[in-house]
């Protein structure tokens, strides 16, 4: 596959450093995961220079660490549901439909059209794995999803949420419970601990713009929790001695949370 040219800003410029994380995992001599795909798509995209000052190794560390708990999310509602649906939204350059991959699924990467002519190019979609072309705050992307039980239905919010503001984090949320109250929404949010990196974002376009207490705080948006996971106590073997000491500190451990939810129903 020759070289891709690329012409990205804002929000869409990161997701080279996340899909370098995942391809840069499969360097390790125990991998989290298998992601050869990862691997072949970051050769045949050009790096953006400018992104070298925001990655490093802690940042491969939580993206990778990220990526796997996803994974793991998603593999038990495929093998939980019949007829399983899974959205990814705001998908960026994700592999993980090829890493979970089994009959009967029905896979939609949702993202801003320019990120998904780009998948286009690299990806293949079929009837079972599709593209849809939307901001996921245009609501209108709701209407073209298949028709499921919100019970078979998982969103993926990856790396998405932070990125937008709390109160139109909130209206996304409505939109969800009133159309698929019961589905399961995986999400991860952020904390304090994340605002030097997310202002420093800021150079790229990109600012972090939604900052969280805890998980009870995501909890009143009208979701139940189902897991709550601290990324920073996540295989304590990939972290520093120091940062696994002080992960049961309130302020570090809510640094960034991976978030399993159910959209609870207006009451009637």
């Amino acid at each position: 596959m020759s070289q891709i040219t690329l012409e990205l800003s804002g929000v869409p410029r990161t997701m080279l450093m996340t899909l370098r994380g995942r391809a840069d995992e499969q360097a390790r001599s125990t991998p989290l995961f298998q992601d050869e795909l990862a691997v072949k798509w970051r050769k045949s995209l050009p790096w953006d220079d400018q992104l070298e000052a925001f990655y490093n190794q802690f940042a491969q560390i939580a993206w990778a660490i990220r990526a796997y708990q996803f994974d793991l999310v998603a593999n038990k509602h495929v093998a939980s549901v019949q007829s399983p649906l899974v959205v990814e939204l705001g998908a960026g350059l994700s592999t993980r439909y090829h890493r979970v991959r089994q009959e009967q699924l029905h896979w939609i990467e949702l993202d801003l059209p320019e990120v998904t002519n780009l998948r286009r190019q690299l990806d293949i979609e079929t009837d079972r794995h599709q593209f849809i072309s939307s901001s996921v705050m245009d609501f209108s992307w709701m209407d073209a999803l298949p028709s499921r039980s919100p019970e078979s239905i998982l969103f993926i919010a990856e790396g998405l949420l932070m990125y937008f503001e709390a109160n139109q984090v909130q209206q996304l949320v409505n939109q969800m419970r009133q159309r698929f109250p019961g589905a399961t929404l995986v999400m991860d949010v952020v904390g304090q601990l994340t605002k030097k990196t997310g202002n420093k974002l800021a150079q790229l376009g990109a600012p972090l713009q939604w900052y969280v207490k805890g998980e009870r705080e995501v909890a009143q948006m009208g979701l139940s929790l189902v897991n709550v996971w601290s990324l920073y106590q996540l295989h304590p073997e990939r972290w520093s001695f120091l940062l696994r000491s002080l992960s049961w500190i309130p302020y570090i451990r809510n640094g960034c949370l991976i978030l399993e939810t159910k959209l609870e129903p207006f009451e009637r």
